[in-house]
């Protein structure tokens, strides 16, 4: 389970780099705001790798707890 958690805090962390890119090339080439990559990279993003975090740290934690 913390492979999946982490490999969420990873695929985020790309999705937002990759995001804020595409918005940016979207809006320089055509002149226009274009909002879906937008909302991606500023509330899809950093909610999908902020639950990898914590789920991550949880599990760490009940792994913590188990061997003591």
């Amino acid at each position: 389970m913390l492979k999946k958690f982490v490999l969420t805090m990873s695929i985020s962390a790309g999705a937002f780099v990759v995001s804020a890119l595409a918005h940016n090339v979207i809006s320089g080439w055509f002149g226009i705001e274009e909002p879906v990559f937008f909302f991606i990279a500023i509330i899809v993003a950093p909610a999908a790798f902020l639950v990898g975090a914590v789920g991550s740290i949880v599990i760490i934690i009940k792994r913590i707890r188990m061997a003591k």
